[in-house]
């Protein structure tokens, strides 16, 4: 079963264990990394990334230096969830809740919810048919 991921530009977060948080996204999710000159890892799905950065490790402006912080992102699929539950599953990755009904940017979601490696809560929500 594939995910079709389908929605958001970009986000950085920080990662305690940067290979750990390769293998969430890469293996379990199953999206694909970049591996930048300058130390970035940057993890593709649809027209979207994001960018993981190692804890102690800031890039962009300089205010970020020394810096952590965590992230609550809300990644859309549009073939349904099940593909996306029994992929979570298959890998050992608990469903903290969910499917659960919420509202998004555009309307009415359907909605799981798990937590990656550094306990960033990702949130994985397709738009219902009725929106």
């Amino acid at each position: 079963m594939t995910i079709d991921w389908t929605a958001i530009d970009h986000v950085v977060i920080t990662c305690a264990d940067v290979e750990r948080s390769v293998a969430f996204y890469g293996d379990v999710l199953g999206m694909r990394a970049e591996f930048l000159a300058d130390g970035r890892i940057e993890i593709h799905f649809g027209r979207c990334k994001m960018n993981l950065q190692p804890a102690g490790r800031a890039f962009g402006p300089l205010r970020n230096a020394g810096r952590s912080w965590s992230a609550n992102i809300c990644l859309l699929v549009e073939n349904g969830l099940d593909p996306a539950m029994h992929r979570l599953r298959r890998h050992g990755i608990r469903i903290e809740e969910g499917p659960v009904e919420k509202i998004g940017t555009l309307g009415p979601i359907t909605s799981i919810y798990v937590y990656d490696p550094d306990d960033n809560l990702i949130e994985i929500s397709e738009y219902r048919s009725n929106a």
